[in-house]
């Protein structure tokens, strides 16, 4: 009777869950149907709009020279030499852009914290200068796209630190540098207490002093840092977070001009050339991800010969190659068009939708968990299975043991079997034979052995009471072949037992294993959404409990009918 009146819910929520399945499917950028792609293509392959005239430029070229504001405190992106000369990858570009314009150049030295100041005042033309290209920025300046570069924030701390995850910097003093971006988001996410400097090197000092446990600032300039000598022994252990591209800025009044088409474009030429990595070669930078992956974007072609990362006739570059965080509801469609515009309209930031590695986190993290609920189920059942039969052994040498492992299994919290086998037992394989144990099979192993031991106390269970109610079966012992006999008094006990395991898969977490769970953790790490995708991850959740539940159901329903 309960399960008639359920069934209509339970396919509800089924139903979710196969679409939920199916729109994480679909490419973010692409349009909804054949005539929206027509129109889209037809779109591209008009010539985009003449830019707005801009007296920046003409400012430019009638002083011939460019100002650019630079920096000379993040090496090897900007710093001074042994003569006190400015140099440095950003300032190679600088140099480029003047170049292209048949200009001088002239640098200005910026900080983080008066960059972007100097720019509205009209003193400078153009800023290079390691800025993250925010939301709050695109306020005030404009940001040329596409970005050139890509940094995350990192913790730059002394040898004797022992922070080892993000959380530990809650309530601790933290040395930053004013104006930069990440900072506000790191102090509410965290909850660390800032500390403001003015530049980096007055930071990494007070470091230095033990005036605060660490340095919050770009893991690029950082890993420079650690291969320094004067800093031998300090180090970053935290994984990069707020992953954010650099752009460069002009004055927000040259937003559609010929000053920033041009400076695209040839942004756009430095990623198609392999430029940026030429000099990111040059200055003994680390190889950049972002820097690699962009430039096999822009070297891309359709079927036309023609260039894949192209402007439209907007004057903004195709979708699909610009910043996905900036894009809005009308500069794509389908599914990411539904997205973004469920997100200005609500403010529900569901990026499943609409951002490409997001979803792909997220998918990743179910079919870990889904693979993580077949095993564990699977094996649960078969180990507390043959735990059963050799439990009922007339052999002293099967049943004993097997009571005692039984008994151990289910009295061992499954987290504090994973934390010993992997960082207790492994540790010891990895010292002594360079062993590495999975995290996922130990999960698995962890999970099964502890609900195995709940179906095998189940099944003995089930079988002393079998014997109490059949006088004549007094000396009935469970074995492979007639577990049948007492498949009704064990089944609801058992089938409990592993949709229990179901829910539990959600520790593998705790150890690395990247299920639904971390995957959720780490897309609220990256975008903040924290109600949006809790609340994702619980229907995602339901949806899973409920699915194994009705499949538990039914295959008990078949398994006592065959008995019966």
């Amino acid at each position: 009777m309960m399960m008639t009146k359920f069934r209509p819910t339970f396919c509800l929520l089924f139903y979710l869950l196969l679409c939920m399945l199916i729109c994480l499917h679909f490419p973010v950028a692409r349009a909804a149907n054949t005539t929206e792609a027509s129109a889209a293509s037809t779109k591209a392959a008009t010539a985009p709009s003449s830019p707005v005239p801009s007296e920046r430029l003409a400012l430019i070229r009638e002083r011939g020279a460019i100002i650019v504001g630079v920096k000379t405190d993040y090496a090897p992106f900007g710093m001074l030499d042994t003569n006190g000369n400015p140099e440095g990858f950003e300032h190679d570009l600088a140099a480029d852009i003047a170049r292209r314009l048949g200009v001088s150049l002239r640098k200005q030295s910026v900080t983080g914290s008066n960059r972007l100041q100097k720019l509205q005042e009209g003193v400078i033309d153009l800023v290079i200068a390691t800025t993250g290209d925010t939301s709050e920025r695109r306020q005030i300046v404009t940001m040329i796209e596409p970005n050139y570069y890509a940094s995350g924030v990192t913790l730059f701390m002394p040898p004797a630190a022992s922070i080892k995850d993000w959380a530990d910097t809650r309530g601790h003093l933290v040395c930053a540098t004013q104006g930069s971006y990440y900072n506000r988001i790191m102090q509410q996410r965290y909850l660390m207490d800032l500390q403001m400097y003015n530049n980096a090197r007055d930071a990494k000092l007070a470091v230095k002093d033990g005036r605060c446990i660490g340095y919050l600032f770009d893991n690029t300039a950082v890993i420079n840092d650690l291969a320094n000598p004067e800093w031998k022994g300090y180090k970053a252990p935290l994984p990069p977070t707020l992953n954010t591209p650099w752009a460069m800025a002009i004055s927000k009044d040259e937003k559609g001009s010929e000053f920033e088409r041009l400076l695209g474009d040839i942004v756009a030429d430095w990623h198609r050339s392999g430029f940026l990595q030429e000099r990111e070669k040059a200055w003994g930078i680390t190889p950049s991800k972002f820097l690699a992956d962009t430039h096999a974007l822009w070297l891309q072609k359709d079927s036309d010969g023609s260039d894949y990362c192209r402007r439209n006739t907007d004057g903004n570059w195709r979708a699909e190659c610009r910043n996905q965080v900036f894009l809005t509801s009308t500069d794509v469609g389908g599914l990411a068009q539904l997205g973004l515009w469920l997100n200005e309209t609500t403010g529900i930031n569901l990026t499943l939708i609409y951002d490409s590695f997001d979803r792909m986190q997220f998918v990743k993290g179910l079919l870990t968990t889904l693979l993580l609920t077949v095993l564990c189920i699977t094996c649960s059942l078969l180990l507390g299975w043959t735990g059963a039969v050799l439990a009922e052994s007339p052999l002293p040498l099967l049943s004993a043991p097997a009571l005692l492992l039984g008994t151990i299994g289910r009295m061992t919290p499954p987290l504090l079997c994973m934390y010993l086998i992997l960082f207790g037992f492994g540790a010891v394989l990895g010292e002594s034979f360079g062993i590495a144990l999975p995290a996922f099979g130990v999960v698995v192993v962890c999970l099964s052995v502890y609900t195995g031991a709940g179906v095998m106390t189940a099944l003995l269970d089930a079988a002393t009471t079998y014997r109490l109610k059949h006088a004549g079966h007094a000396d009935f012992r469970l074995r492979f072949s007639n577990t049948s006999d007492i498949a009704r008094l064990a089944s609801g006990s058992v089938t409990a037992s592993l949709i229990n395991v179901s829910k539990a898969t959600m520790m593998a977490s705790a150890v690395a294993v990247p299920e639904l769970l971390s995957a959720t953790t780490s897309i609220i790490n990256e975008r903040g959404n924290v109600g949006v995708m809790m609340n994702a991850l619980l229907l995602t959740f339901l949806l899973i409990i409920f699915a194994v539940v009705r499949i538990m159901r039914r295959l008990e329903q078949k398994i006592l009918a065959r008995v019966a």
